[in-house]
């Protein structure tokens, strides 16, 4: 019997031993096979740009083709409902935005939470801003509240989505001030609701920097905490007391991804975020920001979800 015991204890070992050998061949050969990459976004943008650069440092670091797909809609939410649904193996990605994962899910029209996603990489901070034409009586946007309260005058206010809404109404509750918001969809077309006076001033995602550079516009404020790259000198949202939203650059995984899996890709996401090549792009599109890996990525999802939090309460008191 002792005998017996001493076979099955052996036998129990080896299985053991096997099965830790087995995982860590496994873990080593990660990855054997092409990664995608599953951007949220239509093809042609400057997160598809931003998307395909660092590909090419990723596909040295990692030895794996990163092939592209499009799923493009609904601020990035169309791309993540359909990767949190794939296998936490290592071999989806997806390319969003943090609203995507720390505001979109507190709207209830997605089958998702910022819980559902392993984050690997912040790659860029959009300049996001509240822009409007430089020969307007105001110059920022405490001397645009000021000028609405002095005159009365009701602003028209160009919006890009619900984000944007709730700081204006954040403000307007803040300080009185009433403000007409109108929907715009996209960059492009707010640049000429802006330059064409159809709105008195709105949001924009970098679009503007030309006009500014040219004269023709000014940045108000921007939209987040952090001073924006080409304009440092406008107040941030979060120095005039009022609610903050970045709109940063994020790439992210089904949760769940294997511990060694996700060191593997988060290392090779940070390192091909400051590669060169990659910064020459963002650097010139005044986007550029020093990488946040995971952790980091994730407690900034988690203040902004908890600032929008606040707004949406006070909303609703």
């Amino acid at each position: 019997m002792k005998s017996l015991n001493f076979v099955t204890r052996t036998l129990t070992v080896a299985t053991l031993a096997l099965g830790i050998s087995s995982t860590a061949s496994l873990a080593q050969s990660y990855p054997d096979k092409p990664i995608e990459m599953v951007i949220g976004f239509k093809p042609g943008g400057f997160s598809d740009a931003m998307a395909r650069k660092i590909s090419e440092p990723l596909t040295a670091a990692l030895g794996q083709t990163i092939t592209h797909t499009y799923m493009g809609g609904a601020g990035g939410s169309i791309a993540a409902t359909a990767v949190k649904e794939r296998a936490a193996d290592g071999y989806t990605l997806v390319v969003a935005t943090s609203l995507t994962f720390g505001f979109n899910p507190l709207q209830g029209e997605v089958t998702y939470g910022k819980e559902d996603f392993d984050y690997l990489l912040t790659m860029a901070r959009f300049e996001t801003s509240f822009v409007s034409l430089a020969d307007k009586p105001w110059t920022d946007l405490p001397s645009l509240i000021e000028h609405a309260k002095l005159t009365g005058e009701v602003l028209k206010f160009g919006s890009l989505g619900p984000a944007d809404l709730l700081q204006i109404e954040a403000i307007s509750k803040a300080t009185g001030v009433t403000f007409i918001p109108l929907p715009i969809k996209g960059g492009a077309n707010m640049m000429q609701a802006i330059l064409g006076g159809h709105v008195d001033f709105g949001l924009s995602g970098g679009p503007h920097i030309k006009y500014v550079e040219s004269g023709e516009m000014v940045v108000l404020a921007a939209s987040g905490s952090e001073p924006l790259n080409a304009t440092p000198d406008a107040p941030t949202m979060s120095s005039l007391g009022y609610p903050a939203v970045s709109y940063n650059s994020v790439i992210a995984a089904p949760k769940g991804l294997p511990a060694d899996v996700k060191a593997t890709l988060e290392a090779a996401l940070v390192s091909a975020a400051n590669d060169p090549g990659f910064q020459e792009l963002v650097q010139g599109r005044f986007v550029g920001i020093t990488p946040m890996n995971g952790a980091e990525t994730k407690a900034s999802i988690d203040a902004i979800t908890s600032d929008m939090e606040a707004v949406i309460g006070a909303k609703t008191n």
